[in-house]
């Protein structure tokens, strides 16, 4: 069953004369986690620019869990509620929102497509569609993640990377390119349900010197169970998500989730106030986080060098 998130959070008080002005209008969230730690961050965002819940906006939340059912469950209710705008996160999350419509504007954070190359926009400057958002179509984040694991493995030769194919294959495809280039060899392991998860770290043969588990919301939900299977392993293992690393996981590289959050609450905001997706340029990610968690690499014997840690934007000791 969809959960639905209540809305709770303390907001100020609506000016008597803006609340007359402005009609309340509906935004719907198609999200993975009931706790994200996004939302207030979305929130803010859009009640910086005059879009306070409860006041002018409601915020109808339904949360998936990165289940494919869940996720076209939740989307075809956002259509028949006619939300004035959806904001939906992940790659799967888009694809079935705008096969489910052109009319209803649509926002999106999304890691792992190229949303041109997959015909959801005209160009990034000018959409020119009902799609707009936040994307990170960046493969050069492939060379980092294998540049940092080779700075922590010895010799590493041999790298397993563990991808759901859902999202698509666009850093699938720069990890094979880069680890080409670097000569590393790389053992792909599909995973395509969260049950699956367990059977790919007892499936790598040969064994690898590390791990790389590529972006998806179904690996986001379960970063916890990976980073405690890589633990078991005794397997440093990288990921594009702050929290992977939080969670246990030897180390992480990619874009601040919560910043990329906040720049969505402005694109709908704006689109709340007339503007048309088509005519809102695209935005990629600025701000980007290295994370390492020492103890990990401790238990995991690994040594992290002093120019690694240097570089580090935390680290987890």
């Amino acid at each position: 069953m969809l959960a639905l998130a209540a809305v709770l959070l303390t907001t100020p008080e609506w000016p008597a004369e803006s609340s007359a002005q402005v009609k309340p209008q509906r935004v719907g969230i198609v999200s993975n986690l009931e706790s994200d730690p996004t939302f207030a961050v979305f929130e803010r965002a859009l009640a910086d620019h005059g879009w306070v819940k409860g006041k002018s906006i409601t915020l109808e939340y339904r949360i998936t869990g990165g289940d494919a059912a869940q996720i076209a469950q939740a989307t075809a209710e956002m259509v028949r509620l006619n939300v004035a705008v959806m904001y939906s996160t992940g790659a799967p999350a888009l694809r079935e929102a705008y096969s489910a419509t052109r009319a209803i504007p649509i926002v999106a954070l999304d890691l792992t497509t190229d949303p041109v190359a997959a015909g959801y926009a005209d160009s990034y400057n000018r959409p020119g569609r009902n799609v707009t958002g936040v994307f990170l179509d960046a493969p050069e984040f492939a060379a980092k993640w294998l540049e940092f694991l080779k700075t922590i493995v010895p010799g590493l030769a041999r790298v397993a990377v563990v991808w759901d194919p859902a999202p698509g294959a666009i850093h699938l495809r720069a990890v094979q390119g880069a680890a080409r280039s670097l000569g590393v060899e790389v053992q792909v392991v599909e995973v395509r349900k969260p049950e699956e998860i367990d059977k790919a770290f007892s499936a790598f043969r040969p064994r690898p010197q590390a791990v790389i588990v590529l972006p998806s919301p179904m690996m986001y939900v379960n970063k916890k169970r990976i980073a405690e299977l890589a633990m078991r392993q005794r397997l440093p293992t990288t990921s594009i998500f702050r929290d992977f690393a939080e969670a246990g996981g030897a180390v992480s590289y990619g874009p601040d989730l919560a910043a990329m959050a906040e720049r969505c609450g402005v694109l709908v905001a704006r689109i709340l106030s007339g503007t048309q997706p088509g005519d809102l340029p695209i935005e990629r990610p600025t701000k980007f986080e290295f994370i390492v968690n020492l103890k990990t690499m401790k238990a995991l014997g690994l040594s992290v060098p002093n120019s690694v840690l240097l570089r580090a934007d935390e680290v987890i000791r």
